[in-house]
């Protein structure tokens, strides 16, 4: 919603107000005074001159249409602190001259804006105002992401900081990255320039919505460090952290393909590629001496180039064990170290990792998988595989800390519902019926869990491969608005969840995604809200 400001008039009241806010996520508290008079919006803010919130409020209002000025003193926003609140927590008190803004840290003034930001309405005289109102407000969890695959498909900057946008917003706090896989390496690694080189180079994908055709076109494209450096910044000003992950010891061809010696070169048949299809492929990195010192060298470098993520991902899953199996070099370390089987062979190769990551002073985190062969009592676990309900159980019983994913609710790439259009390119990885109400229905903390337990809960992300997503309208339609829901399944309080309270909000926020031409599922028919949207695959 934007609005045009003319004169300077600071501070004044609106005429009263009757609407009430459309907060997503709904906070943990919240009172309006409707039938009042509000702050008034038709003239802009002033904001407290010096004050290094101000930076940060000053486009949040300008990207609402709302126009700001700076002031040495008689500021109509107040921000102060209150450690009591915690890292994320705010409070609001909006009254006809005043908004007052208190919060723990930085990432809580910025939700409380965003708050304020859907709490825009009109007045009495059609001019935008904020309601009489208070709220006090913080998450339910601390982990609350959203996980991006640039390895299938990738997105230029430009279109990952609209992502970034989008998620400051709903109060998401996490991107997950993922950077390394068999269909491509986009990740800059100074000391090994063949893992973009020729690593991020497939010979062809399958055509878009036929996955069983070759299109015969090669696809490559890899992302700078001062890219890189820029993305991670970008989210620290709204509050989010990036976690990069680098895929090991499975879905490793890119990496076999740049360096083979990397691999299980004692093999039969052993031709590494960049993969041109989808699905799970068998090349492993060797558990070799040689291998453990490329890793070191390229964690060196992706903790330098993500120095505020405390967590490194290594990804873990879908490691398929054959080649292992044959190989005489990875029995022969399995002999070395005692290792009963290839699982404890992967256990074995992630605590390696682990200890390559804790020398940096980050923690190692991974797929449900890292748990076979033995759980590392330091790492964190997500839990994707909801058909394994005890996965997530017995980590915390030994003490993990968890992050769910369960594919049963957060796999976004999955389909989601009635309406899909038929055009080829809205294929969908299955025909699911993953609807925005069975994200909202999720509980992240599995039933059972002991109460003392359930700190261990980080929080949850919603997982979006882009096998069959090859471009951000095609990316918005899998997201939006089941992001909304999955923002106040991670932020609200379970017990102030309401299905048919929360629709009635995302249908007054629809118009907000509109006006940034965000090309979600529209929740009446399923039909793309930009039905002139193109999906096509990204060339850089």
């Amino acid at each position: 919603m934007a609005f045009s400001l003319s004169s300077f008039c600071w501070g004044a009241a609106s005429a009263p107000v009757q609407e009430t806010p459309h907060i997503i996520p709904l906070p943990a508290a919240l009172q309006v005074k409707t039938g009042e008079p509000g702050f008034s919006l038709k003239e802009g803010v002033k904001l407290p001159e010096g004050h290094p919130l101000s930076t940060r409020a000053e486009r949040i209002f300008r990207d609402n249409g709302i126009k700001t000025s700076l002031a040495k003193s008689g500021a109509d926003v107040l921000f102060t602190e209150d450690s009591a609140l915690g890292r994320e927590g705010y409070r609001i008190a909006v009254t006809p001259d005043s908004i007052s803004i208190a919060s723990g840290g930085p990432n809580g003034a910025l939700y409380a804006l965003q708050s304020l930001m859907q709490s825009i309405v009109t007045d009495g005289n059609g001019a935008p105002a904020l309601p009489r109102m208070d709220v006090k407000d913080q998450p339910r969890f601390a982990w609350r992401g959203l996980m991006m695959d640039s390895c299938r498909h990738m997105m230029p900057v430009r279109d990952i900081k609209k992502i970034l946008d989008l998620m400051e917003r709903y109060k998401f706090n996490t991107l997950h990255w993922h950077l390394t896989d068999d269909q491509g390496w986009r990740l800059p690694i100074a000391k090994y320039p063949r893992l973009t080189a020729a690593g991020a180079i497939r010979a062809q994908s399958p055509v878009i919505g036929n996955r069983n055709k070759p299109d015969g076109t090669p696809y490559s494209g890899h992302y700078t460090a001062d890219e890189i450096r820029e993305v991670v910044q970008y989210a620290k000003d709204r509050g989010i952290t990036v976690i990069p992950e680098v895929e090991l010891p499975g879905h490793a061809s890119a990496a076999i393909t740049a360096y083979p010696e990397l691999g299980n070169t004692d093999i039969p048949g052993f031709a590494p590629k960049v993969q041109e299809t989808w699905g799970v492929h068998p090349y492993t990195f060797s558990p070799t001496e040689k291998t453990f010192r490329f890793l070191e060298d390229v964690i060196d470098e992706v903790c330098l180039l993500f120095p505020d993520s405390p967590y490194i991902h290594i990804g873990g899953d879908e490691a398929p064990k054959d080649q292992w199996k044959q190989s005489p070099a990875a029995q022969q370390v399995m002999k070395d170290n005692g290792l009963a089987n290839e699982n404890e062979l992967q256990s074995y190769f992630i605590r390696r990792v682990e200890k390559m990551i804790n020398k940096h002073g980050k923690r190692l985190i991974g797929w449900d998988e890292i748990q076979e062969g033995g759980l590392s009592p330091t790492a964190t676990m997500m839990v994707w595989r909801s058909w394994m309900p005890n996965s997530s159980r017995h980590a915390l019983a030994q003490g993990n800390d968890v992050v769910m994913t369960p594919n049963s609710h957060l796999y976004f790439d999955y389909d989601q519902g009635p309406g899909k259009p038929s055009a080829p390119e809205y294929e969908t990885i299955n025909n699911d019926n993953m609807t925005w109400q069975r994200v909202y229905s999720l509980e992240p903390i599995p039933q059972g869990t002991p109460k003392e337990q359930e700190k261990q809960v980080l929080g949850c992300q919603a997982n979006v491969w882009t096998e069959y997503i090859p471009n951000l309208p095609k990316w918005e339609y899998h997201v939006f608005p089941r992001a909304l829901a999955l923002a106040e399944v991670a932020w609200t309080p379970r017990e102030l969840k309401n299905e048919k309270d929360f629709k009635k909000r995302l249908d007054r926020e629809l118009p907000f995604l509109d006006a940034r031409r965000v090309n979600y599922k529209r929740p009446d028919n399923g039909a793309p809200a930009q039905p002139d949207a193109v999906i096509t695959r990204e060339r850089r």
